[in-house]
């Protein structure tokens, strides 16, 4: 298939970009990119480091050296940049740094994911089954989705950053980064030219995943609209966005209106499906049906970011207030206020 292909493209200053198809997860694909200047070689993004993935990263780089005749060994590499702290992104890590010393940068809100890796776990876990159980999902159906959560994530390991983006004023030589926190707290683009490394912070196909801010600060809904605006600007500037999945966006600026409006479209539904009361867990089975395994997670957490921006606005309101009161571990319920207002009224993408 083509787009399991090595692809190549050229800045209009002559910088080259190299899309390294990787199997992330079992059902899962994803892109790493090598970015060559006139300065630099940066592995943007190394894969999971799960199952073929660290063979198939290997096998790119040899074969950009052989096909393209490009200087892509691991001792020409001169920077590897992490987009986002998620181990779909990062998790190779360990494997690339018995490969090669070239200095390795990440947000500086994503660092502390990759330092103090074991204690991040720790801290999550229990936030992590507290979030499922308010969100509605019996006792026995969280331990199952905790289980599944941290299924890979004892894959990894913690590792020293050589440095953070901002420690270095959001610049690489001719590398441009920008902060886009919402699918990730240190989410970033990079500009190479007249090309977007969108990461995941556009996609060609789907919305990225969010999850609500109170599971991790500077993520949500609510960040990551901003982040869209933030950044539309910039696909002004370029005439192709790469992100971290799916195929090349060739109208970043359009992309962005469409995302805007499919979470429209999601806040107004769930606004409809809370004529009756109803939490988090019933409604994300509601939006999405059909999911199985590690998405039943992706669901609860999707549609509890945007409840959580619902909630904050006034459009939704809890109902069981009084059972709170009696203590314990007890699931929200929530019911629609009716508001003559749009949900999202200053963004582009559709009407309100």
């Amino acid at each position: 298939m083509k787009d399991r292909e090595i692809s190549r493209f050229e800045t209009s200053g002559g910088d080259r970009i190299y899309r390294i198809p990787l199997d992330i997860f079992p059902g899962m694909h994803g892109y790493a990119h090598l970015v060559i200047t006139k300065d630099l070689v940066v592995l943007f993004d190394v894969g999971s480091g799960f199952g073929d993935s660290n063979a198939q990263l290997e096998a790119s780089l040899e074969h950009i050296r052989a096909e393209f005749k490009e200087k892509a060994g691991w001792d020409r590499i001169t920077h590897i940049l992490i987009s986002h702290a998620h181990i779909d992104h990062y998790g190779g890590l360990h494997y690339v740094r018995e490969r090669t010393s070239a200095p390795f940068g990440i947000h500086e809100l994503d660092r502390r994911v990759l330092t103090n890796y074991e204690e991040r776990l720790e801290v999550i876990e229990p936030r992590f089954r507290a979030f499922l159980v308010e969100s509605g999902v019996s006792e026995s159906k969280a331990e199952e989705l905790v289980t599944l959560y941290l299924l890979h994530k004892h894959l990894f390991s913690s590792i020293e950053v050589d440095f953070s983006y901002e420690a270095i004023g959001m610049r690489l030589n001719g590398l441009e980064f920008v902060h886009v926190p919402g699918h990730c707290s240190g989410q970033i683009v990079a500009r190479v030219g007249d090309i977007l490394l969108s990461a995941d912070h556009i996609l060609e196909q789907t919305s990225p995943h969010m999850a609500p801010e109170s599971l991790s600060l500077n993520t949500g809904l609510e960040h990551y609209l901003a982040s869209l605006q933030k950044v539309a600007p910039l696909t002004k500037q370029v005439r192709l966005a790469l992100g971290g999945h799916e195929g090349p966006i060739e109208d970043p600026e359009a992309r962005i209106e469409a995302i805007i409006t499919v979470h429209r479209e999601r806040l107004n539904q769930i606004l409809d499906l809370l004529e009756t009361p109803a939490t988090i867990y019933e409604v994300s089975q509601e939006l999405f049906p059909e999911t199985e395994a590690y998405h039943k997670i992706l669901a609860v957490e999707e549609t509890a970011a945007h409840f959580e921006y619902l909630y904050s606005r006034g459009f939704v309101e809890l109902t069981n207030l009084d059972d709170f009161e009696a203590g314990g571990d007890t699931p929200r319920k929530y019911i629609r206020r009716h508001i003559e207002e749009s949900v999202m009224p200053a963004l582009k993408g559709g009407s309100g």
